[in-house]
């Protein structure tokens, strides 16, 4: 037997209880999230200390950025998918070669991209920010924008990593990009040990060394000896067959996901918009301690992402439903405390930000929308993760982009626009009616169960089965 084939059972974790291998994998991808929130958190903060208006835009453009990479970002989740499958069946060397055909791609949609990156920039002015607003959205979103080649390969190796049951080289790499990050937006924002006062321009380049910093730890650590020959991370080249099997696979997720995150983005510059600066900057601060809910669950989810492709490739469906479920309750679990917290201590929460009384007034408002919104999405984000786990990624990409584009951002703007004496209570009335309904159809649609019955590869490894895999 070769050191890339093994029994599927052989190679499978073996954790005292089930909850105990949920943890195993997901705590250090938890922590992992919870220091990105960290980091976002901190930077907002920082940028608040010189202005609600410069906090306000970094978040606005950082949104669009991360709208921009979203589609490379979620298509790329699916070398978790792959390699967890394959390392469910104990083909090792596919993993390394999933997570290559991971950084080609990243390639390609660098270069797709940068030529949209000029009419991103410009779009701030169309959705009728002025002029100075929209003056330092662009600058946020082209300096971040620049890193987008380092940040789609990062995900590759990071998305890999997990893949192969080594959950704490990615929290090392997280980590160590966090501190960076940090490190350099005290530097740079305000000037400090004989660094340039930049500000906006700051933060900017700051998470741009972060990310670089994160990336370049995960390929220090991918390129041991023993990983490299364990997992065919020699095996550098374009592959075809595997490239195609995570294009058709990846790109709905992809989808999913740019449409979540755009849709989020217009809600809060075109919907919220509409009530100008004070509005955005309550909004966007709601949406930093959101982020400190949701973020730790897409952590659980990435997990059960994980264990769901490894019990599919190990032949154990039902073992691989326990997980998703487990998942949820875990998840469900820490979201409605948060939301407890968002709801009894919404004013207090507020003033860390700002002392601005219509934006204290405003964003205490949110987070009791916030609050509500908790449950759902723990279902939204577990059991998107649970399906995606065994390829199930076309139908629940297009009903999160049907629900979110006409509920969040078509209903949530008519509500602006038509009923303005509601304020932002009138958008964020949509958009918690969205996350019920989008949360409830994915755990019907996981119970339904038939994503127990995709195969995403034939036994040529590499060849996609299109049919099974959109579901």
């Amino acid at each position: 037997m070769s050191a890339q084939t093994v029994t599927a059972s052989a190679q499978l974790p073996q954790a005292g209880t089930p909850l105990a291998e949920l943890l195993h994998l997901s705590l250090p991808t938890i922590a992992q999230m919870a220091s990105y929130t960290l980091m976002q958190f901190i930077d907002t903060w920082m940028l608040s200390r010189i202005s609600d208006e410069v906090a306000a835009a970094a978040g606005m453009s950082g949104m669009l950025a991360f709208s921009a990479l979203s589609l490379g970002i979620g298509a790329l989740w699916l070398v978790n998918t792959l390699a967890s499958q394959n390392y469910g069946r104990g083909n090792y060397g596919q993993c390394g070669r999933y997570m290559w055909q991971g950084i080609w791609f990243a390639l390609a949609y660098s270069v797709a991209l940068a030529p949209l990156i000029p009419v991103l920039c410009m779009s701030f002015g169309w959705f009728g920010h002025s002029p100075r607003l929209a003056r330092l959205e662009s600058t946020y979103l082209l300096i971040s924008l620049l890193a987008t080649p380092i940040k789609l390969a990062g995900a590759s190796l990071g998305q890999f990593t997990l893949a192969i049951n080594r959950p704490m080289s990615v929290l090392g790499s997280a980590v160590a990009g966090v501190a960076s990050n940090i490190l350099a937006a005290w530097m740079l924002i305000f000037g400090n040990i004989g660094a340039p006062r930049l500000e906006l321009a700051g933060a900017a380049w700051a998470q741009n060394i972060g990310v670089t910093v994160e990336t370049l730890v995960l390929a220090a650590l991918a390129a041991r000896e023993q990983v490299r020959r364990v997992y065919g991370l020699g095996d550098m080249r374009f592959r075809p067959g595997p490239f195609l099997t995570l294009v058709r696979v990846g790109i709905p997720a992809g989808v999913q996901f740019v449409s979540d995150v755009l849709a989020w983005t217009l809600f809060a510059t075109v919907a919220i918009g509409v009530f100008e600066e004070v509005g955005m900057a309550a909004n966007m601060y709601t949406f930093r301690y959101m982020s400190v809910s949701f973020m730790p669950a897409i952590g659980i989810g990435t997990a059960v992402t994980a264990l769901v492709g490894r019990y599919i490739g190990a032949g154990r469906p039902d073992l691989a439903e326990h997980r998703a479920h487990l998942g949820f309750r875990l998840a469900a679990g820490y979201m409605v405390a948060c939301g407890v917290l968002f709801f009894v201590a919404r004013h207090a929460l507020m003033r860390l930000f700002t002392d601005d009384p219509h934006v204290l007034r405003l964003g205490a408002m949110l987070l009791v929308f916030a609050a509500v919104y908790q449950l759902f999405d723990a279902m939204y984000v577990i059991y998107s993760g649970a399906l995606r786990g065994a390829g199930d990624t076309l139908v629940p990409a297009v009903a999160t982009a049907g629900l979110n584009w006409t509920i969040t951002v078509g209903c949530g703007y008519a509500l602006a626009k038509l009923f303005p004496s509601l304020n932002v209570a009138g958008p964020w009335s949509a958009a918690t009616f969205y996350g019920v309904s989008l949360g409830v159809f994915l755990l019907v649609r996981f119970r339904r169960g038939r994503w127990k019955t995709i195969r995403l590869e034939s036994d040529r490894p590499g060849h996609l089965q299109p049919e099974a895999a959109h579901g």
